[in-house]
């Protein structure tokens, strides 16, 4: 017991001298020598420290730390408390496209023919709405999710545990993208115009318009920050296809030349996940983006086709094979400058891809391939994702969502 100021009723040992020094009564001490104790200075500094570091994750988190989205935050943990019926678990609709299913904060979402739904890792669902698009398109930040109609105007913003929001946007939609804060931008069609950039904020309220001349748009991602966008169009130059990727700020709107263009390469998305780092995948190369230098690398596919890509954090994965069903193919994860940080041969034709932090999957045929990227080879697992397995989403670095033909699975690394 510490002597802390306070005075306690004691009664005295038999045994024990009438006067005896402090450290005799307390049992462990040595007559002739003080008691250590850690200097109180010693608690200031590590209470400093603390301070400091929480103020430093707070600087860099700045744009996510905000009242609603701290709200939203405590909301979807809410929400997502309570325990299911376990995987696996049928699907809300007939049919689910391997682009519009996805993990996150250790959720799957999913959009269907018929609905959108969210489940948490027990199969509790979370959210169960349904929808009427034609061709559903989802895209998923953190608790948020935007599902649009491609080709119609009806979008919908979505986040767990809140109330759906329906808008509906001038011209029809072509792409879009979400950021953690609720903030959306859409890429539609134009009349006169190869196409239009149109950003909306977390309320639904139009931010800017940017209207594109010389490459029709056909992808789009936000800047974690929300005050900027990547996107990428397409045009043909003297008989060549020419793709260009634009970094528009959306605060002023105004026109702005390509930050880099190139020629015979097709982009098919882009990502911009980490504020240092865009990168487009297109059907011939990946290409990253440095923001604020905007100098460029180039990653080339020598020759291999793309089946697959995925991105978390500034890091891209590819998947590349021979040809269409090829007996094997190869895994890529590219970093946040562009250059190649892991490569693996696989068996077999890879149809789908995820990362989560410091773990890849693969998803070929009814295997489920989980890569340590940090480790050799022989941390790598296989594992059996059931034979109508279409997608993989992983929920963390151990274990991953499998989309099937009519129900999701959970499965484990092993």
């Amino acid at each position: 017991m510490r002597d802390e100021g306070h005075r306690y009723d004691t009664v005295r040992l038999d045994g024990m001298p009438k006067h005896a020094l402090p450290q005799e009564k307390r049992g462990g001490g040595v007559p002739g020598r003080k008691e250590r104790r850690f200097p109180r200075w010693g608690y200031r500094v590590i209470l400093i420290l603390a301070l400091c570091v929480l103020a430093v994750l707070g600087w860099y988190n700045r744009a996510n730390l905000t009242p609603q989205n701290i709200a939203q935050w405590v909301q979807s943990r809410v929400v997502g408390f309570g325990v299911g019926d376990g995987y696996p678990k049928s699907i809300a609709g007939s049919a689910v496209a391997p682009g519009n299913f996805v993990s996150s904060e250790k959720n799957i979402v999913v959009a269907s023919d018929t609905a959108l739904s969210v489940y948490n890792s027990t199969a509790k669902e979370i959210l169960s709405r349904p929808h009427s698009y034609g061709r559903p398109v989802l895209k998923v930040s953190g608790p948020r999710a935007l599902l649009f109609n491609l080709g119609g105007k009806n979008f919908s913003i979505v986040t767990a545990g809140g109330q759906p929001e329906d808008f509906s946007a001038e011209q029809n939609i072509l792409g879009g993208a979400l950021n953690r804060n609720g903030q959306c931008a859409l890429i539609t069609a134009a009349d006169g115009y190869c196409g239009m950039l149109v950003s909306y904020s977390a309320q639904g309220s139009v931010q800017c318009r940017y209207w594109f001349y010389d490459y029709y748009p056909c992808a789009v991602a936000l800047s974690p920050d929300g005050g900027r966008a990547a996107v990428a169009g397409v045009s043909a130059k003297e008989g060549e296809l020419v793709s260009a990727l634009y970094l528009i700020d959306l605060n002023s709107g105004k026109t702005v030349q390509p930050a880099a263009t190139f020629p015979g390469n097709l982009l098919l998305d882009v990502f911009w996940e980490d504020p240092s780092a865009v990168t487009a995948v297109g059907d011939k190369a990946a290409v990253t983006l440095d923001p604020s230098s905007r100098r460029t690398n180039e990653f080339s596919y020598e020759g291999e086709e793309l089946t697959a890509c995925d991105s978390d954090t500034g890091r891209t994965a590819l998947a590349l094979s021979a040809y269409e069903g090829a007996a094997r193919s190869r895994l890529v994860v590219l970093g946040k400058t562009g250059s190649a940080v892991f490569s693996r041969q696989i068996s077999g034709s890879v149809r789908s891809v995820s990362l989560c932090g410091q773990e890849a999957a693969a998803l070929t045929g009814g295997r489920a391939f989980f890569f340590p990227l940090s480790a050799l080879p022989g941390a790598d697992r296989s594992v059996d994702a059931g034979s109508d397995a279409q997608a993989v989403s992983l929920r963390d670095e151990s274990s991953a969502y499998i989309l099937g033909v009519s129900e999701i699975r959970l499965i484990g690394r092993r």
